[in-house]
């Protein structure tokens, strides 16, 4: 029985994760690619959610922040998060950002530019520290698990350091 309640916590985490997805797509309007896990205590803005688009495979961590509206330019714009990233705790989306695939922003940066696929980026103003990163579903950048995924051969790993 105890060997169960793990398994049974992670469907239901996962099921209560594909159940706000299907909110933040059909209700607000949001673009939020499959297998996406949002904290509950992400915020998405909500003043433009039309403007919010996430892709496949993507975590935000909590109190990560989506802005896709700037009140005091009066502009409404798109703010997009590519497919397998990671947005570490309370780090801050700026409208009209792109970020690309692939990427890892670390926790509590401002990100105020474009960010380039493949990069690990942190600060304020969050600034590119790492290029040619490889992370697997959901930002992961553990050698173990992008073996188990398929993702990283031995020969990979001792190559990229």
């Amino acid at each position: 029985m105890l060997r169960l309640l793990p398994r049974l916590r992670t469907k239901l985490y996962h099921f209560s994760a594909n159940t706000r997805r299907y909110y933040l797509n059909k209700i607000w309007g949001m673009d939020i690619g499959k297998e996406v896990l949002i904290s509950r205590l992400a915020k998405l803005d909500r003043t433009n959610p039309r403007g919010v688009h996430i892709g496949d495979c993507t975590l935000l961590a909590f109190d990560a922040a989506i802005l896709t509206h700037d009140f005091v330019n009066n502009r409404h714009v798109d703010t997009w998060i590519g497919s397998h990233c990671f947005v570490g705790a309370r780090a801050l989306i700026m409208p009209g950002v792109r970020i690309g695939d692939h990427c890892v922003i670390g926790s509590g940066s401002v990100v105020t530019a474009d960010v380039p696929s493949h990069s690990l980026v942190v600060g304020n103003p969050a600034r590119v520290i790492k290029s040619n990163i490889v992370t697997g579903r959901w930002g992961i950048r553990a050698p173990e698990f992008l073996r188990k995924e398929g993702i990283l051969v031995d020969s990979d790993e001792a190559a990229n350091g």
